[in-house]
């Protein structure tokens, strides 16, 4: 995990640029241009995909962290970031903040210690799996593609 996020247009701009400037250049086949470009049209609209649902899950899953380490004994501040830029890097910091948690009690051989780690093990299993969840939960890469084409027609 490292400590900087970088915001998502700019990752989304950067990664669509990367595509239609290195990739798309070199490749001859006419299907596989227009699927580097549709590809690259998706990656550029993935800001835009992120609803007030996914802020609200980010939010959550930052709530469930400033718990873990408030029961790990660490003090945290009660922030609510208004953007989802800004809850991603709150996030991530809590996430490091966690981590940091998890890699003193490695050390701690004592039982508390080794059942606190085990808590913070379920506690980042149960991150993940509200991530993935939310990611199911968006649109998939067909309804992305179907949405943006009917954008095209109307």
């Amino acid at each position: 995990m490292i400590d900087q996020t970088v915001p998502l247009p700019e990752l989304t701009a950067g990664m669509a640029r990367c595509l239609r400037e290195w990739i798309l250049p070199h490749l001859s086949d006419p299907m596989a241009r227009t699927q580097a470009e549709t590809l690259a049209s998706l990656i550029e609209a993935l800001p835009g995909a992120l609803t007030a649902d996914a802020h609200r899950a980010i939010l959550q899953d930052s709530a469930a962290a400033r718990e873990m380490l408030r029961r790990c004994g660490e003090e945290v501040d009660e922030g609510q970031p208004s953007d989802v830029d800004s809850a991603v890097r709150d996030n991530s910091a809590l996430k490091s903040r966690l981590q940091a948690v998890a890699e003193r009690l490695r050390s701690d051989s004592s039982e508390d210690g080794q059942n606190r780690l085990r808590e913070l093990l379920d506690f980042f299993l149960a991150s993940m799996k509200r991530e993935l969840d939310m990611v199911k939960r968006g649109a998939d890469f067909a309804a992305m593609t179907s949405t943006e084409d009917a954008a095209r027609k109307s």
